[in-house]
């Protein structure tokens, strides 16, 4: 019996071109580390006015690593994966990007400056996305969602065995990964929850409205939840063992200390965090594509800044490098002059090439490496 012709649901289609949008947010996950490195101390400081000033603490190397994760998916096909040989070449070209990261992390790591430099991590989490390139956006959500409990949730764990087994590691480059994923000061047990997360993202069609509605939505979502939950439970569960009149009462670390997964504070590397932070990191990117369209105007000159993140991020340590005095002063015109100046330099240097200094280098290193 003759059939007729069997239908297939169409293919999508990979959105093309650079994205204003995250350039945006890639420049404001910059200008949040300059904050975090040299703006004076807000510890004090209460109330709302507190609250706005604490924004960019933690939060920044979050957006990052949420970048980090979109430019993987960005380079190995956005939202339709590369097949084949085109996947090995992407895949080469990543390997050969975190080798170029390393070499620079290592350059600024020397200079001796008290910014823990995350450009060796940024270099790790690149490598070790690169086994989930070809899943789709749902797998990568599913496995960040479970990466953001069960990571920060190992790490105080694995931290206190390796601890009283006399594991821990020398410092010395046989260090690197422990350094990387355990007991850096941005851990791969953590951040690879942000990187898969940044990688679902990029799979999706982030030039659609609806995407950029829901990034936003879902991320304000995650957010409320997750500070939410973490203040109802600290206050329970938390608060109750802590007397300040006597310090001697106060409970020694042990892993099922409550405080270690309950809080949600800058850099405590807890579940809560993860969600409650990644979920500002999510909204900001969305609400950053919802924006996109500002970059060709208005938002020109941050655009620029974002499209050329590295080299803004390494010009900044250098700089301070030779102006040690700005970490932990108590002027605000040092975060003034590393934002004002990357934006006069970034937006003059876009017109006359591509690609910032540094991410030449890098685009010429891949592209060799994987030739």
């Amino acid at each position: 019996m003759e059939t007729g012709p069997k239908t297939s649901t169409p293919a999508p289609n990979r959105y093309e071109g650079r994205i204003g949008g995250l350039d945006i947010a890639r420049a404001l996950a910059i200008f949040g580390m300059f904050y975090a490195h040299v703006a004076p101390s807000h510890d004090d400081v209460q109330g709302l006015r507190g609250i706005i000033l604490a924004i960019p603490d933690g939060r920044s190397s979050i957006l990052f690593a949420l970048l980090a994760g979109v430019s993987v998916a960005i380079l190995t096909g956005r939202n339709v994966p590369y097949g084949g040989e085109r996947m090995r070449t992407a895949r080469l070209r990543i390997f050969a990007r975190a080798v170029v990261l390393l070499v620079i992390a290592g350059f600024l790591s020397v200079l001796g400056t008290q910014i823990a430099v995350i450009l060796g991590f940024y270099a790790a989490w690149f490598v070790a996305a690169l086994p989930f390139t070809r899943l789709g956006p749902r797998t990568l959500l599913a496995i960040a969602a479970a990466w953001a409990i069960i990571g920060p949730t190992l790490l105080p764990l694995v931290t206190w065995v390796m601890e009283n087994l006399g594991l821990w590691e020398s410092g010395d480059a046989n260090g690197f990964v422990v350094n990387t994923f355990i007991s850096g000061h941005y851990p791969g047990l953590t951040y690879m929850a942000y990187v898969i997360a940044g990688m679902a993202i990029g799979r999706l069609d982030v030039t659609a409205r609806r995407v950029q509605k829901w990034l936003l939505a879902a991320g304000t979502g995650l957010a409320l939840v997750g500070y939410g939950l973490s203040a109802a439970l600290t206050s329970a569960f938390v608060n109750p063992f802590i007397n300040d009149d006597d310090p001697s009462l106060q409970p020694s670390w042990t892993p099922l200390y409550p405080e270690q997964w309950l809080v949600a504070e800058p850099h405590s590397n807890t579940p809560f965090e993860a969600i409650a932070s990644g979920g500002v990191g999510i909204a900001i990117i969305g609400l950053c594509l919802l924006g996109g369209a500002l970059a060709r105007n208005v938002l020109y000159p941050v655009a620029a800044s974002g499209s050329m993140s590295l080299s803004a991020y390494t010009f900044h340590v250098l700089i301070v490098a030779f102006h040690p005095e700005w970490i932990g002063g108590a002027s605000w015109a040092p975060v003034l002059w590393l934002i004002g100046g990357t934006i006069i330099v970034a937006t003059a240097w876009k017109h006359y090439a591509r690609r910032g200094p540094l991410e030449w280098i890098m685009w010429k290193v891949s592209m060799k490496a994987a030739s």
